[in-house]
């Protein structure tokens, strides 16, 4: 298993508990889609797999390890990289040096690095110039490279923000809403990079609400309900069960 959550149990305050005892694993190079209606906890345990809030109750391993309470920064160069609601693209940098900020072991990552001449990573930097170049291509940013990233479309947007989440060379890959508010263009554009990622040998864990997306890409369902989680093999099965139903469809 490369994530493993054993366990959890979660709130903001005694009276309301968000996760109840939850576990749940995933195993390597699959796609996974974790569902629920808003306010159940998705974003919630996103944020504790990734050390934005810290965990008070139980255990989170990647590959083995646990993780539990360390900085995002470090679980991030550990192999977890996510995306959020909120885009959090710089928005005045154009979508090449977005994703070039974004690749792991950046010379520029660090204000010590940034202030040496540039001759000293010359190198280096034409690697990650090719990588990034590499990158824009396969994300179907090309014609828009030289844009600044608030310039354009939410879709294309979108498809940076995939772009810079990959660019890292994470294995687990924590995406929230990916397909949310853009066309069919656009979402059959992720549809086929994320499928591409899971060939690549990655494993995803995506927040979703659109069905027919979830049933197109996904290999497990999550469904997260009043801080308890349901594990299904399809959309299809997940549409038979009367419990989800009522909460959400």
């Amino acid at each position: 298993m490369i994530l493993e959550l054993k366990h959890i149990t979660f709130g903001f305050s005694p009276e309301k508990q968000i996760l109840k005892d939850l576990s749940l694993s995933l195993e390597e190079k699959k796609i996974y889609a974790l569902m629920g209606s808003n306010g159940a906890g998705k974003t919630t345990l996103f944020n504790l797999i990734t050390g934005f809030i810290k965990t008070q109750i139980g255990g989170i391993f990647f590959e083995n390890k646990s993780i539990i309470n360390q900085q995002p920064y470090k679980i991030n160069r550990q192999g977890i990289s996510r995306t959020f609601q909120d885009l959090r693209l710089i928005s005045k940098l154009t979508v090449k040096e977005n994703i070039f900020l974004a690749i792991k072991n950046n010379p520029n990552d660090s204000w010590v690095k940034a202030l040496l001449p540039k001759t000293v990573f010359w190198k280096k930097l034409q690697i990650l110039e090719l990588k990034a170049e590499r990158i824009i291509q396969e994300y179907f940013l090309k014609d828009v490279s030289n844009s600044l990233a608030c310039e354009i479309s939410f879709g294309q947007q979108k498809l940076l923000n995939l772009a810079c989440c990959v660019a890292n060379g994470a294995k687990l890959l924590l995406l929230d809403e990916v397909v949310a508010g853009i066309q069919p263009e656009y979402r059959n554009k992720i549809s086929i990079l994320l499928k591409q990622l899971k060939a690549q040998g990655k494993t995803i864990l995506l927040i979703e609400h659109n069905t027919d997306f979830i049933a197109d890409i996904s290999d497990k369902i999550f469904f997260l309900h009043d801080g308890e989680i349901s594990t299904f093999e399809n959309m299809e099965t997940l549409r038979k069960d009367k419990q989800v139903m009522e909460a959400y469809i």
